[in-house]
């Protein structure tokens, strides 16, 4: 004849911990878990094993009792300080400080600030109090970049969605005529620039630049060549003797 008990246990530090109870069931071992991540081990015979299918079926639809929490018992002793936080789950209130007497801490209370004695039953009260905190605000959502290159887009695509499609011609040239006349009721049109027109405007005013600065260069290079000229010239004259 094989002997079976339960018993509950949980590990701390490394180490194997148990309720040292030979509980006759499952249920009745899960009763002694006072813990989260607790478990029960099966003895057989005086050896620990898992539990097996049938056991592991009664341990997972036992059940759970949820313990209660411990609450900490202060002795009533001088004032408190409270001040309102945000926590997890919520505003509430806290002790910032605690003083002997009433008068300490409405010395050093600001705006805002509750005075209860400490350890009194509205000490505990403003301890459980929870007010729901403001909802958190719509996640950022980036905005697309309209110039920016979309993945597997060519450069003709990106080209011709970025810049718009030229304005027709000939409406362009009845528009210029009607002004030209004299008709006031037309208005002028600016027609948009082609991608071809931008390049074309952009190069011109590199060349521009890049004019500009041979231009700078060679007027340099002039005014230097005709002070060294000037300079030979002197030089020549005053070793040429005079007949």
């Amino acid at each position: 004849m094989s002997s079976i008990h339960y018993f509950a246990a949980w590990t701390d530090s490394d180490c194997l911990c148990g309720c040292n109870h030979e509980h006759q069931t499952v249920t009745d071992a899960m009763g002694c878990i006072s813990c989260a991540g607790g478990y029960v081990i099966a003895v057989e015979n005086n050896i620990y094993r898992a539990l097996n299918g049938a056991e592991e079926a009664e341990f997972e639809g036992a059940p759970r009792v949820v313990p209660k929490p411990t609450e900490l018992q202060y002795e009533e002793y001088g004032y408190a300080v409270m001040i309102r936080l945000r926590f997890v789950d919520g505003w509430g209130w806290d002790t910032w400080m605690r003083y002997e007497t009433y008068e300490k801490a409405a010395a050093h209370a600001r705006a805002g600030h509750k005075i209860v004695p400490f350890g009194s039953a509205e000490w505990h009260a403003l301890l459980q109090i929870r007010e729901p905190a403001s909802p958190a605000p719509a996640a950022y959502v980036p905005q697309e970049n309209h110039a920016s290159r979309r993945e597997g887009e060519t450069l003709v695509e990106r080209v011709c969605r970025i810049v718009p499609s030229p304005v027709d011609p000939r409406s362009l040239a009845e528009r210029a005529n009607a002004t030209a006349v004299g008709c006031t009721s037309v208005r002028a049109v600016t027609r948009p620039k082609t991608f071809i027109e931008y390049v074309l405007e952009r190069l011109g005013e590199w060349e521009l630049k890049a004019l500009e600065a041979i231009h700078r260069v060679l007027v340099l290079a002039t005014a230097s060549a005709s002070a060294s000229s000037r300079h030979v010239r002197r030089a020549i004259r005053r070793k040429t003797p005079v007949v």
